[in-house]
């Protein structure tokens, strides 16, 4: 038996090198897509969707929104997404807080490349700002994965945007900030992490650059400055390709003298396409939910 199992092993470890057509893998991504809320996000909101600009947006229960509203960007590594896991997120967060859901449907890859995505969320934040409807209300910015990294990118050019109220806090999953994947701490985990999903994320970085070089700010929101940014939950699983550049991120935040409140869980956050399970993710979600309490419930 222990042949057989020691033969086992090798070969599972053996598949795991196997490099996978890139064309297959993005075909699966693409597949996994939930353009529409799921079933249970269906039953418990309201449900509308709306062209903000030219951006395709899906509000959760517009009509609390003068409760505060929560905007989301999906993950999807610039060429999917949304995903279940994203609806689930939004719609958890907004069923315990009593406030507003927004997904921000960004344009994906190969067929947009930088700066859409960016453009798109500017394009619907700028509309909303227009129409008066975030006059005299509260909002976050939240994504997972690719869209965490872009809630950075908006974030920061925010700062410089008066005509856009700046969002109260970011709440950032996992964020991918290098594009490059140049980190040396991504070495920790590539032991552990799948190396698919290194090859998926190398492909898919330049599909979505196009000429842009991966190391610009607006693609790689670490190589940029952190201070000035509102109050930040940031958080990132000890088997995510992202830990170390995670990690390097915490650091400069902390230096800045941040509003930060950080968490590692075990396992992995990244590239999630499903809802994740557990005790660490119960914490986690409180600990966001407590965040978003404290900034669209306090007054202006």
């Amino acid at each position: 038996m222990g042949r057989i199992r020691d033969a086992v092993t090798t070969g599972a470890r053996a598949v795991r090198r196997i490099p996978i057509p890139s064309a297959l893998t993005h075909q699966a991504l693409r597949e996994a897509r939930s353009p529409q809320p799921p079933t249970h996000v269906l039953k418990a909101h309201a449900i509308e969707q709306e062209m903000l600009g030219r951006t395709r947006t899906i509000w959760l229960d517009e009509h609390r929104a003068d409760q505060g509203i929560v905007v989301f960007l999906h993950g999807g590594a610039y060429v999917s997404g949304p995903f279940t896991s994203d609806w689930s997120w939004l719609s958890r967060q907004v069923e315990r807080l009593g406030c507003a859901g927004l997904m921000i449907d960004y344009r994906n890859a190969p067929d947009h490349q930088h700066p859409v995505a960016r453009d798109d969320v500017e394009a619907a934040l700028h509309a909303l700002a227009e129409q008066g409807r975030l006059e005299g209300r509260r909002w976050a910015l939240a994504g997972q994965h690719s869209g965490a990294g872009l809630a950075v990118v908006v974030a920061r050019r925010l700062r410089e945007d008066p005509t856009v109220p700046a969002p109260e806090a970011l709440l950032l999953m996992s964020p991918w900030l290098d594009l490059e994947l140049s980190n040396a701490g991504m070495t920790e985990t590539d032991q552990v992490d799948p190396v698919h999903e290194r090859r998926l994320l190398r492909d898919a970085a330049r599909r979505y650059a196009g000429r842009t070089p991966l190391e610009d700010p607006d693609l790689s929101p670490l190589n940029a400055s952190l201070e000035g940014l509102p109050p930040i939950h940031l958080s990132v699983g000890l088997r995510d390709l992202f830990l170390g550049e995670v990690r390097v991120a915490r650091l400069q935040l902390e230096e800045n003298g941040a509003d930060l409140s950080y968490r590692e869980i075990s396992g992995r956050m990244g590239l999630q396409l499903l809802p994740l399970r557990g005790e660490d993710i119960e914490r986690l979600h409180r600990e966001q939910a407590a965040l978003l309490a404290r900034v669209l419930s306090s007054p202006r």
